[in-house]
């Protein structure tokens, strides 16, 4: 083999190398992004502040961009770079996150619009998932650039907590709606909430699964 050919095999497995880092970077950013949305909406839902709500919104629309992006190139690249096809289904799974979060705004915007309000232990429980929720996105995002084990057990065994959890939040709910302590008009947003919430866990999850059984 001469060496022009050696150093054009050596030229395009670094370009390989280099796109390959530059498709995971923006996956990881993405998710890291997604993280930032939840504090925002976790913010606007303790201090009813819609403006927060519209800073995540923005950022979701970064995600959508970039996640399309992406997608597009590993779709046209992968039977050049076969290492891509090991992230191929990622991208849905984030993109999933994002519609996910928009639809969390959406349902905190009615709240703070139309002056719905939540039982104290609601709030409480509210805030308490969408917290185990920025910490499951905070490792998924690492995952990404670093496909570890003990991650992918962290967020699996955090992912049936927080479903479990909020399994236990809905009962809780229901005997609180029977009671009277909540109010109906606020039952459907809640649960709505909790449902969304456990979505975003999931797709974390899978997210780490995939990557480790590669």
């Amino acid at each position: 083999m001469s060496n022009k050919i050696i150093e054009h095999i050596e030229i395009k497995s670094r370009h390989v190398k280099e796109e390959l880092r530059s498709q995971l970077v923006t996956l990881h950013d993405s998710i890291n992004i997604s993280e930032d949305c939840m504090s925002l909406l976790q913010n606007a839902f303790i201090y009813n502040a819609s403006k927060m709500l519209g800073e995540c919104n923005l950022k979701i629309k970064v995600i959508k961009k970039e996640v399309a992006r992406v997608t597009k190139d590993i779709q046209e690249n992968d039977h050049d770079n076969p290492e891509l096809t090991i992230f191929f289904s990622i991208p849905d799974h984030i993109m999933n996150i994002g519609q996910s979060i928009e639809k969390l705004s959406d349902l905190i915007d009615r709240k703070i619009s139309e002056n719905i309000l939540f039982s104290d232990k609601a709030v409480q429980e509210t805030v308490f998932l969408l917290q185990r929720l920025i910490e499951i996105l905070v490792p998924t995002a690492d995952i990404i650039l670093a496909r570890n084990t003990f991650l992918t057990m962290y967020i699996e065994e955090s992912q049936v907590g927080l479903g479990n959890t909020a399994m236990e939040y809905a009962t809780l709910h229901e005997e609180r709606l029977i009671k009277g302590i909540c109010m109906p008009s606020a039952s459907s947003l809640y649960i709505s909430m909790l449902g969304i919430i456990k979505n975003i866990a999931w797709q974390s999850k899978e997210i780490a699964v995939k990557l480790e059984r590669k």
